[in-house]
């Protein structure tokens, strides 16, 4: 085999990776997107992926699937197997066991836990290791895990629909659908792939809104209210018991106890109230966002409303914003950026790489942030 069939064999085997990988978003956050295949003679003979948080990584999936010998085979992987014991024993000690003799690898794992030392480890005990097959595809597809691993902060998604002059809404009016029905199951899809979805207290008494996946198959997010000082009733519908997920109330502390009432209510529903020192009901997204990392949220989905999305926007901790203008004019309404309680960026944001695609009447802009 030449050079280029073999980057080419190799490749191809590590698309397979990131194929039975992507079977796992959504269940597997706060862990990365791992998928995993087991060749012997040239020939797969078996595949593996991390299905959830918390059950067998992708290798140990792929190896128990293959009945015979692995003595001599090869193991692609698209992530640095890990080399401790967390919820599941060092993936590198069965690889060892095992008897496979060469593992090919998409990237180094950016988890300091491990972060070399996996392959370190693997090489150590004789194995041929290759690093960096497909890597840039390889770290497009767990950037949500990077991103949160490194920084101890959820990856923040926002998502903006406006009309072309930047309206979100009618001020004081009930809620509109300003973007087509192809990018609202879009939006859907999205709230099934993020850990979960966060609105403000505004959204939530003007719109009323579930925030299920309704549009598209997928699971439930958690929910995040920003709700600083406590004004929240606790029969909206976001309230009601849904399957498998959280609601998180973030609270100004001093409204918290000023409204005990409704702080017990809440309480008494299940809900998982965060409070938080405040400036008058207005809470620091930094202080909100590493809270929520703690909670195991990797990622958010920030939706709404005008208000939330300057004081995100603000934070600088945006990782993508994905924009959906509608080919209309409002003319008087809400803006899509807020200006109370903003305060000027200490430096401006760059912006890493930005595409444009149509989405049914809309435009869509999306734009990933360097950081």
């Amino acid at each position: 085999m030449n050079p280029e069939s073999r980057k080419k064999y190799h490749e191809q085997l590590m698309l397979e990776c990131f194929r039975l990988a992507e079977r796992g978003a959504g269940f597997v956050s706060p862990n990365p997107l791992v998928g995993a295949v087991l060749v012997k003679n040239k020939k797969i003979v078996a595949r593996g992926y991390h299905h959830r948080f918390g059950d067998i990584h992708a290798e140990i999936d792929c190896l128990r699937r293959y009945r015979g010998s692995v003595r001599g085979a090869e193991l692609y992987v698209n992530l640095e197997p890990c080399c401790y014991h967390g919820k599941t024993p060092p993936c590198v000690d069965a690889i060892i066991e095992s008897g496979i003799r060469r593992v090919f690898v998409g990237m180094k794992d950016p988890n300091p836990r491990v972060s070399g030392r996996g392959i370190a480890k693997l090489r150590h005990a004789g194995i041929h290791v290759v690093v960096g097959i497909l890597e840039q595809d390889a770290m497009e597809l767990n950037r949500r895990f990077a991103r949160h691993i490194t920084t101890r902060l959820p990856y923040v998604h926002l998502k903006v629909a406006q009309t072309l002059d930047g309206r979100i809404g009618l001020s004081g009016g009930p809620a509109q659908s300003i973007s087509s029905p192809q990018s609202r199951r879009l939006v859907h899809l999205w709230r099934s792939l993020e850990d979960a979805v966060l609105v403000g207290a505004g959204t939530v008494r003007s719109d009323d809104p579930l925030l299920t996946v309704r549009l598209t198959r997928g699971r439930n997010p958690h929910v995040v209210i920003l709700d600083g000082k406590l004004t929240s009733s606790p029969a909206a519908r976001v309230f009601l018991k849904q399957d498998r997920r959280f609601v998180f109330l973030c609270v100004d502390r001093r409204f918290a106890t000023l409204r005990k009432a409704r702080h017990a209510a809440f309480l008494r529903k299940g809900i998982r109230i965060l409070t938080f020192r405040g400036r008058n009901g207005i809470l620091d997204m930094v202080d909100v966002f590493s809270e929520l990392y703690r909670q195991n949220i990797g990622s958010v989905l920030v939706e709404g409303g005008s208000q939330v999305f300057g004081q995100v926007i603000d934070s600088g901790l945006v990782d993508q914003l994905s924009l959906f203008v509608s080919p209309s004019v409002m003319g008087h309404g809400v803006p899509a950026f807020g200006e109370k309680g903003r305060r000027p960026l200490r430096r401006r944001r760059r912006i890493d790489r930005m595409h444009i695609v149509r989405v049914g009447s809309d435009a869509l802009i999306q734009a990933y942030f360097a950081h």
